[in-house]
């Protein structure tokens, strides 16, 4: 009988159990790759679904900002360009914002300015989450496109009003795009309940519809992934699109001011205490070569200077008044009460050969506060005449209204001259002949009652102008700095020095940055864009407008950004030349 194995041989036990061991080890090592492969394989799902949620929301964040910044995306050439603006959002589920519906439907409640992305709208696909959810989208009451509900004002100082919580927080948000994910906590998303956020987002007030909680993961009581658009993410893209559409809509419009003003450009508007949010109050100031565009509208502004008003009898007549001297006119004028009107009469009756006697006059007046803000040209069609009956002279020649024309033995053309003053003011003078003193209706009897109004303002001052009303609708202006060359400024003689040239005459502006020549501007406008300081505006300190060499006045030097609008984000248009 065999009691023991000899030394170095085992036993079938001692084998039997060394294969038990093996068989776990494999057992577990299997285990732990499976376990390893699967969180590898669920990590790489939750990624990819990570990135295609937030890749439709990066592509609609793209599309919203583009719109805001495109007028023909926005308009469709239609109606009004406003920078900035966006769209409602879509209630109905068709793609289609709200306020661009027929009828239109603006969102002028808390709960109107939440729904779903209006991809149709603004041009983009109709984009969807890794859920296959349709985007949701918030937008800020303030920078809604307007509609008869609502007018706002959009412009660089505008706030947003939507604030993110949670794990990044945010504020000054202007819209956010959401990824809703699957429904979570017993979401209902049916027919019924289509449109409503509750049904889709998660951690948000339901009441203004302004607040929203951000995660750094989907978690079991909030699946929402989002995207934010501030204020200053929509500005970067909007603010180089009003500088141009300002060299191309405002700048034509001062240089007509120039055009009619023998030359020079108005007098700018101070900083002072910070811009007027009144259109009226942007007044110049005689002197005030630097500050801000003088677009005021006031109706009480353009009046006629009393006694200011002459008449003389000048050169190029017909028959017996063919020339001076000797003087063969009387005359007299009035102003109303404001002066908004003047008119003289003047009498050449009397003559040899009434239905030849054609005196040629100047007529000319002072217009308050012409080099203070925009006003239009006098033409000669707005002297309106009265013969001696108190009827209206006959028009004989059109393009010479009820002047005297081309039929007459000699032309002698019209001409209205407009001289700014340095003190604000400005010279209008008719040059033209009268008709003959025959009696009417072939003449005037001898006698004209000439009647002329204060003019009204050029088109850069009117916020309905289908071209221009953008910039002043949405005060633009208060955030355009205006900059003349004082050689060019009313009274200033019309030309300049070019710098480091010593004057006189006095020094042209200098704009670094630009092409050559860069120191013969006689006039500019510096677009300020937002506060890159964070200080609240309005404001009366020019640096919180104004960054860099813009900042200093009074030397005649500007420049124009370049590069990463961090230090600066000054955008110079040149007026002339």
């Amino acid at each position: 009988m065999r009691l023991g194995a000899r030394r170095g041989e085992s036993t079938p036990f001692q084998r039997g159990f060394a294969l038990i061991a093996l068989l776990a080890l494999a057992a577990l090592i299997s285990a732990f790759l499976i376990a390893s492969t699967l969180n590898f394989t669920s990590a790489g799902i939750s990624n990819e679904r990570e990135d295609r949620s937030m890749s439709a929301l990066r592509k609609a964040k793209t599309a919203l900002i583009a719109y805001a910044a495109n007028e023909q995306w926005q308009t469709g050439g239609a109606t009004p360009f406003q920078p900035g603006a966006l769209p409602c959002p879509d209630k109905d589920n068709n793609g289609i914002a709200e306020d661009h519906e027929f009828p239109q439907k603006p969102c002028n409640a808390p709960v109107k300015r939440i729904g779903r992305f209006p991809w149709r709208t603004i041009g983009a696909d109709d984009l969807r989450d890794a859920s296959g959810e349709s985007l949701w989208y918030a937008v800020s009451a303030g920078f809604l496109k307007n509609t008869p509900s609502y007018s706002n004002i959009i412009n660089s100082d505008t706030p947003g009003q939507l604030t993110v919580n949670g794990s990044a927080p945010a504020s000054n948000v202007v819209a956010i795009v959401f990824a809703p994910g699957g429904a979570i906590q017993g979401q209902l998303r049916g027919p019924a309940n289509l449109n409503d956020p509750a049904s889709y987002l998660e951690q948000f007030d339901n009441i203004t519809y302004a607040t929203f909680t951000s995660t750094a993961l989907p978690s079991a009581i909030n699946n929402d992934r989002l995207l934010i658009i501030t204020q200053a993410d929509l500005m970067a893209a909007v603010e180089p699109i009003v500088a141009a559409n300002i060299e191309r809509d405002i700048k034509p419009a001062i240089q007509a001011y120039s055009t009619v003003w023998s030359g020079a450009f108005p007098f700018a508007v101070p900083l002072g205490a910070g811009p007027s949010a009144t259109q009226s109050a942007y007044t110049g100031q005689a002197g005030q070569t630097e500050g801000l565009l003088p677009v005021t509208n006031s109706s009480t502004l353009l009046t006629w200077r009393p006694a200011s008003v002459s008449v003389q009898q000048i050169n190029g007549g017909t028959g017996n008044l063919a020339s001076v001297p000797p003087v063969q006119i009387s005359w007299s004028c009035s102003m109303p009460n404001p002066p908004t009107q003047f008119t003289c009469q003047i009498d050449y009756s009397g003559t040899s050969d009434p239905s030849n006697d054609r005196p040629a006059i100047q007529m000319q007046a002072v217009l308050e506060n012409a080099a203070l803000s925009f006003p239009k040209a006098l033409t000669l069609f707005d002297a309106s005449m009265l013969n001696h009956d108190g009827d209206p002279v006959q028009v004989f020649d059109p393009p010479f209204g009820q002047w005297s024309g081309s039929s007459s033995p000699t032309t002698f053309p019209v001409t209205v001259d407009h001289i700014p003053a340095a003190d604000g003011s400005g010279l209008v003078r008719f040059r033209g002949r009268l008709q003959n003193a025959g009696s009417p209706f072939g003449g005037t009897g001898g006698r004209v009652f000439i009647t002329v109004p204060v003019p009204g303002y050029l088109s850069v001052t009117n916020s309905g102008d289908p071209t221009i009303g953008w910039f002043i609708t949405n005060q633009w202006h208060r955030q355009t700095f205006f900059a003349v060359s004082p050689g060019f400024a009313p009274g200033g003689g019309g030309a300049c020095s070019l710098l480091p040239a010593t004057p006189p005459p006095p020094s042209c502006l200098k704009v670094d940055n630009l092409p050559s020549p860069t120191n013969n501007k006689r006039a500019i406008l510096v677009f300020a864009g937002r506060a890159l300081n964070g200080s609240p505006r309005p404001s009366g300190t020019l640096a919180d407008y104004l960054e860099g060499q813009n900042s200093t006045q009074g030397d005649f030097t500007y420049e124009h950004r370049v590069g990463t609008p961090t230090a600066i984000n000054d955008r110079v248009v040149v007026v002339s030349p």
